[in-house]
């Protein structure tokens, strides 16, 4: 359950839309050495989905 509470706070940081009261709750429960790791692997995954779209989108074009 960590994990993807680590995972909810990396992507309501990408988007910025966060309360800071909820943030610093977050923050308070969670073991920060890991929080940078799951933030490149989502940044990562997220890069990974917008290269295949792009991809998938020429592909149809040709």
């Amino acid at each position: 359950m960590n994990l993807l509470k680590m995972m909810r706070i990396v992507l309501w940081s990408f988007f910025g839309v966060r309360k800071r009261a909820s943030h610093n709750a977050d923050f308070a429960q969670v073991k920060l050495p890991l929080l940078p790791v799951i933030a490149v692997m989502l940044a990562g995954a997220f890069g990974l989905t917008l290269l295949s779209l792009a991809k998938l989108a020429v592909g149809i074009a040709h």
